[in-house]
């Protein structure tokens, strides 16, 4: 009588365990698919928003002397005071050009072992052999990134909080690089050539337009834009990816309200570029490529560049087939295969 009262007992245990957990599976179905009260999307955009703006720190696994390279830390201040940590990295041979190098967003100088979609980065080969060829070179973190202040809560390095700008306010750390080389006692008569990567090369583009003077100076050559981004088309396709819904208004909007800015937008900061540009993109990368017209985002970057400018295509289906189309191949790409880009810098300097 007991062994069949406890068998009861479990039983109404298990059923009333499943009655909850079905409660449950109902319940967030309907809270993902219903939206109450437009909760779910509001979570969603801020959630998408910290990422922009608060990504996680991540280390510098290895630096220039693991390459062979000597090199020195230093650090470069903006304007508005923050604090960026970077490599100088001298040419072997006294040189007369000086290579800036920036870097995506969730990476650092030296790049990011987990990457984006299986696909890691790392941009020390790729220097290497820009200083093979015998050029000076400065690598820094961005704000908010690597090694530099900023940053939000406990991603925050320094005195003082600073969000990550996604390329937005960023064209200080490249304004800040370029007064760096410029006031330099053994390369401020170099030659300059910018290398900027993603969130950097838009960066780039809105120092040029922010701080015309200043990117005036003769000594500017040319520009190195790897996979320069559309930020809100990128961002909704980056989203639509993940988790396949329509939110990148509302993480636009959120980031306006809680930051005070939007995304960068090149269309409108590239006219601004005087010297001639090297674009590189994977062509396929499904966070660039616009499915309606069969082309990549860059297309429209390129048409509004007021200047020379020539592309690199990337992916297992160009000319030097590379990679698998994934995004995070681009940086990688110059690695293996660096002749364009030394043929690129080399027709633009003088010496």
């Amino acid at each position: 009588m007991n062994e069949v009262f406890e068998v009861n007992i479990y039983l109404t245990s298990f059923l009333g365990l499943l009655g909850l957990l079905g409660f449950l599976v109902l319940g967030a179905v309907f809270f993902w698919y219903g939206n109450p009260f437009g909760v779910r999307d509001n979570l969603l955009a801020n959630y998408m928003v910290k990422l922009r703006v608060s990504p996680a720190r991540l280390e510098l696994p290895k630096n220039p002397s693991d390459y062979g390279m000597d090199f020195k830390n230093v650090d470069i201040v903006t304007a508005d005071q923050v604090r960026l940590s970077a490599w100088e990295i001298p040419a072997a041979q006294p040189s007369n050009s000086t290579i800036i190098v920036n870097h995506p967003l969730t990476t650092t100088r030296y790049g990011s072992v987990e990457g984006l979609d299986g696909v890691s980065a790392e941009f020390l080969p790729m220097i290497k052999h820009l200083h093979d060829a015998g050029h000076n070179i400065i690598m820094y973190d961005h704000r908010g990134q690597g090694e530099s202040d900023g940053g939000l809560g406990n991603n925050m390095l320094g005195d003082k909080e600073v969000p990550v700008g996604t390329g937005v306010t960023e064209w200080q750390d490249v304004s800040a690089s370029l007064r760096y080389v410029l006031n330099h006692p053994d390369l401020g008569d170099n030659e300059i050539i910018f290398l900027s990567q993603c969130m950097g090369a838009n960066a780039t583009f809105l120092a040029w337009k922010n701080d015309p003077q200043l990117f005036s100076s003769p000594q500017i050559k040319a520009v190195v834009a790897n996979q320069p981004t559309l930020s809100y088309n990128m961002t909704d396709r980056f989203i639509r990816a993940r988790i396949g819904l329509d939110l990148v208004d509302k993480v636009l909007q959120r980031q306006e309200e809680q930051y005070g800015f939007g995304f960068a937008n090149a269309l409108e900061n590239v006219p601004s570029l005087t010297v001639p540009v090297l674009y590189a993109q994977v062509e396929k990368d499904e966070y660039t490529f616009n499915l309606s017209t069969q082309q990549n985002d860059l297309v429209e970057i390129m048409n509004a560049t007021p200047t020379p400018h020539e592309v690199v295509w990337i992916g297992p289906d160009q000319d030097t087939p590379f990679g698998t189309g994934k995004r995070f191949d681009g940086y990688q790409y110059f690695n293996n295969h660096p002749e364009k880009l030394l043929e690129f810098v080399k027709r633009h300097l003088s010496s």
